[in-house]
């Protein structure tokens, strides 16, 4: 079957990257307009490792796309030669959690952190997000037909969750708070003189690393969450957190799981293994 050249302009979306699958062996560049050799035939669009958009389109045998009405809204080039993957154009607001912001899981650059954007994304049932690389979140939302973000409803902060914007066209992260206090694991003689000691939350990007040895963060819900009380050295110490808010950690660790003025205190009371 003969393969002809269609053109797809993905440079108004906000991944810097797309795959399509049986095609292209590797992620490409969506920042210029790309020209594929297709055979006709129905095509998908992935945005991310292990999950294609929800959307698919069609390479006709005159050397045309086509597609179905109901991408209409966020597709166009129909029977022409250069897909156009328009996206809508939402905002993602992770302000209130602590470091730099969130990662939309793909491949990406430092310079992608979410802090508050409008960005342009396309339709997906399974979008996932990182507060710090290598640690992706345990929830998952989804970018409907209509533009419109839509999750779990335990999720939303109405319920005593940590998102807010189901339905709508922007999408707010809140997280779970918690105060840290690493002050008894911290060798206070050598803090003296070893300006190395202090605290920071691993993995967080963005997280300073605070001499006081206690620390406020606000987490999006995620496995993995390593205490670090000296510069260069991570310890042992790690907790969860689930999509419900409780915090858990190996019970054979030195934390104890507290209160403070209706704040969740993780304390850690005496020296964290390394």
């Amino acid at each position: 079957m003969s393969q002809l050249p269609i053109k797809i302009d993905a440079t108004q979306l906000f991944y810097r990257y797309f795959i399509i699958p049986g095609v292209t062996s590797d992620w490409i560049d969506s920042r210029v307009v790309q020209t594929l050799q297709l055979e006709p035939g129905s095509y998908n669009f992935q945005i991310a490792s292990g999950y294609y958009a929800d959307f698919t389109f069609e390479v006709t045998p005159e050397g045309t796309i086509n597609y179905d009405e109901k991408f209409n809204s966020f597709l166009s080039g129909r029977s022409t030669s250069t897909l156009k993957v328009l996206g809508f154009e939402v905002i993602l607001d992770a302000r209130y959690l602590s470091g730099s912001g969130v990662l939309l899981v793909c491949p990406l650059t430092n310079d992608d952190w979410i802090s508050y954007q409008t960005v342009r994304l396309v339709p997906a049932s399974f979008y996932q997000v990182q507060q710090g690389s290598g640690v992706v979140t345990d929830l998952v939302f989804k970018l409907k037909l209509d533009g419109t973000f839509s999750y779990v409803s335990s999720y939303d902060r109405s319920n005593g969750g940590f998102l807010s914007g189901n339905d709508t066209g922007k999408l707010e992260f809140y997280g779970y708070p918690i105060l840290v206090d690493a002050r008894d694991a911290i060798d206070v003689q050598a803090a003296d003189t070893e300006p190395a000691w202090g605290l920071t939350i691993q993995p967080i990007w963005g997280m300073p690393f605070t001499q006081t040895g206690v620390q406020y963060a606000d987490l999006l819900p995620a496995k993995g969450f390593q205490l670090q009380i000296k510069s260069g050295i991570v310890s042992q110490a790690t907790f969860d957190l689930s999509t419900d808010g409780t915090f858990s950690f190996n019970s054979n660790l030195p934390l104890q799981l507290n209160t403070f003025n209706g704040l969740k205190l993780l304390k850690a009371t005496g020296a964290l293994p390394h």
